[in-house]
């Protein structure tokens, strides 16, 4: 429970410094947790309150609407079919899947320039779907969006604003379909009121850090964060296969 504790601190603080990132670093906590039934619903709910938190910054909460009614609509459909998946998936199989995902993701982030090919709207749309369903079920999966936006040539001022709104909403609708479903464990309440107070304090801290941080210093944070997730991804993943196979 410390270890969870100390890993959503620090991807709150990531957040706080880049604006985005929490849900693919906490998503690496939930080994030390009894169950991903608990933890992912506290990520979604942990996200989206970052999320407002990020909305109210005039400076980061432009949205190009012109694109976000399309990635909201197809988002929306992805997260009822993720919480569909997620109340279907036992717990050593959702444990196995996040670790997968985490690394994915983490890999495509680390793609500073998408290609060009990605730009499509019917790309875009569909990408938008995938990461419904991933934020559903895993609460992982921001960088395949972030991705084609920025092989769009959007302007950048704007990418953070949009996926604000984007994974907000997205993150409410599949809390939302995960409590139909029955999909959320009761241990959630005691993880807020447990760790809710951690990931606040380092989304300040990360935000203090922000605030001193250059371009280039930004830069390298990123970059280097993004690549450690990657290879602690990969290493989840190895440990879960570890743990799940037993010899017959």
């Amino acid at each position: 429970m410390l270890l969870f504790g100390g890993v959503t601190f620090l991807a709150a603080a990531f957040r706080g410094v880049t604006g985005f990132g929490y849900a693919l670093i906490a998503a690496l906590g939930l080994l030390f947790l009894p169950s991903p039934a608990a933890g992912i619903p506290f990520i979604l709910v942990s996200d989206l309150l970052l999320t407002c938190f990020l909305l109210l910054d005039r400076e980061q909460g432009t949205v190009d609407w012109a694109v976000a009614w399309l990635m909201l609509a197809m988002g929306f459909a992805g997260a009822l079919c993720g919480s569909l998946i997620a109340a279907s998936l036992d717990d050593a199989t959702s444990r196995l899947l996040v670790a997968v995902t985490v690394f994915g993701a983490a890999c495509v982030a680390l793609v500073r320039e998408p290609p060009h090919w990605l730009r499509h709207r019917a790309v875009g749309a569909g990408i938008a779907f995938i990461v419904g369903v991933l934020l559903a079920a895993f609460a992982v999966g921001g960088p395949l969006i972030a991705a084609w936006l920025l092989a769009g040539g959007r302007d950048r001022r704007t990418i953070k604003g949009t996926l604000a709104v984007f994974f907000g909403a997205v993150d409410a609708l599949s809390l939302a379909g995960r409590a139909l479903v029955g999909a959320i464990d009761p241990g959630v309440v005691g993880l807020l009121a447990a760790f809710i107070g951690p990931t606040l304090a380092g989304f300040a801290a990360g935000r203090l850090l922000s605030a001193r941080l250059s371009f280039d210093g930004w830069r390298r944070l990123a970059s280097g964060a993004l690549f450690a997730v990657a290879v602690a991804g990969l290493i989840q993943t190895a440990v879960t296969l570890g743990l799940s196979y037993t010899p017959s």
